[in-house]
């Protein structure tokens, strides 16, 4: 899909594509309807108990998934839970090894894919027929969200990228280049240069213990052409390499121009950092942008979103992108037919995905065609102030697009929520910025922490 294609005269369009996709769709979810009957269907009762991380979104969908229930099941309830970001892995392989996870959960590709390798989940593949496959945006690949060994295992919901996040005002009053043109050595520069002249943080990350840590520096891990693994290789750790030890080189050389609290720094202290005027720049979501709106319209107004800058040596600008879906625990869970039909029902309606992706511009973005293009995806007011950045999150950051699950959109990786429940990355970093390690010691001691994953887990890789 190309920006063109995106935006091109939908203002002019009718709203027949998602009426027709929604009544389609309704049709279609008869194959997993037929599954239980009707009267099986309305005789259930009970909660569905639906995991969901800190934002609207995941509410919405619930709310979409209530309606099927009122017209089918009228004795269910789907009721969220809210995991916190930094617990989602731990919780969940907790609660699946003591099998009473929730009913559904919504989780990034990461963090499935140990799971699914495990074959804790339930296969989706009628799910998927019904949604139908050939929604996807250009850009996307079912597997993207969770496949393994031929088999689909979580559903769609969004895509959210982890981007360079600018305060405008201040780049443009130093005279600095426009950051879409910035290689590593410019956003050194930037921070800085507004470091010394306009005497505060240029930029602010997140140095902590935390999973904030790890997906950023995964990001640029991966921009300096290294890994974790090397998936060719039955995973062989790759990790202790010239291009990790430059990573952590180029964390340190921003380290004096950071707050000085960055070390405790995850996720929450980040968009503090931003919204509330502390730092000029971070590595962040688009959550970033509804805070500033409602909490300090002048940064709003001066804040725009670029893909990470290029690696000077590869021009590789890779983001960390969370690829979030739809994953249902087989264990213990009685209402697995229930859930795969609300779920059919939910990702079938344009009208509730368009709800689900406005509830937090730009941050949650649309993976499905029809929701893309629909001209009411243009009525949220942020589309009028920032239309670019919210571009640069919907299509442009997938050209960039990269986690720790699927590294460098090289293949699935089932031990990448294992490293991340451990915070190996992160502590990797810590080790630099924290314990002033050298940056070569401290890939070694992180390859070692990740040879002990894959011995762990060998099964799952060969």
């Amino acid at each position: 899909m190309t920006n063109k294609k995106f935006f091109d005269d939908l203002t002019r369009r009718k709203f027949l594509t998602g009426t027709a996709t929604t009544a389609t769709g309704l049709a279609m979810t008869g194959s997993i309807l037929s599954r239980s009957s009707p009267a099986s269907a309305q005789g259930k009762s009970g909660v569905v108990r639906v995991w969901g991380e800190p934002g609207p979104y995941a509410g919405v969908a619930v709310d979409g998934m209530n309606e099927w229930a009122q017209k089918n099941a009228p004795g269910l309830k789907f009721e969220i839970e809210t995991i916190g970001w930094g617990s989602v892995y731990v919780k969940l392989m907790t609660d699946l090894a003591a099998g009473h996870p929730a009913n559904l959960i919504s989780v990034e590709s990461p963090l499935a894919y140990h799971p699914m390798a495990e074959g804790l989940l339930e296969p989706v593949d009628d799910v998927s027929d019904t949604i139908g496959r050939d929604r996807m945006i250009e850009g996307t690949k079912w597997e993207y969200w969770g496949k393994w060994k031929n088999t689909q295992y979580v559903v769609p919901a969004h895509h959210q990228p982890h981007l360079l996040m600018v305060r405008m005002d201040i780049i443009n009053e130093l005279g600095l280049p426009n950051p879409d043109t910035w290689t590593w050595d410019d956003l050194l520069n930037a921070a800085k240069t507004i470091f010394e002249k306009k005497k505060m943080p240029g930029i602010a990350l997140a140095l902590g213990r935390n999973l904030a840590t790890s997906y950023y520096f995964a990001a640029l891990l991966h921009s300096a052409g290294g890994r974790m693994f090397d998936v060719d290789n039955k995973f062989e750790v790759v990790f202790d390499s010239p291009e990790t030890v430059e990573t952590l080189e180029f964390i340190d050389q921003l380290r004096p121009y950071m707050p000085r609290g960055a070390t405790e720094y995850s996720f929450l202290q980040v968009v503090d950092s931003m919204v509330t005027g502390e730092s000029a720049m971070v590595f962040y979501w688009g959550r970033v942008y509804g805070r500033a709106y409602k909490e300090a319209p002048e940064i709003f107004k001066n804040i725009e979103s670029f893909n990470h800058a290029r690696h000077p040596r590869t021009g590789f600008r890779y983001n960390w992108n969370d690829f979030q879906g739809w994953a249902i625990p087989k264990q213990n869970n009685p209402y697995i037919n229930e859930v795969k039909q609300a779920v059919a029902y939910y990702q079938n309606s344009t009208e509730w995905l368009i709800r689900y992706v406005h509830s937090l511009v730009p941050n949650v973005s649309p993976v499905y065609k029809d929701v893309a293009e629909d001209p009411r995806l243009l009525e949220h007011p942020f589309f009028k102030t920032k239309k670019r950045t919210i571009m640069t999150y919907y299509v442009d950051s997938l050209k960039h697009a990269s986690n720790t699950g699927n590294e460098l959109l090289k293949g699935v990786n089932p031990l990448a929520g294992i490293v991340h429940g451990r915070l190996i990355l992160a502590q990797t970093v810590q080790k630099v910025v924290l314990e002033n390690w050298a940056p070569s010691k401290a890939a070694k001691w992180g390859a070692k922490q990740l040879e002990s994953v894959r011995k762990e887990h060998y099964r799952l890789v060969i």
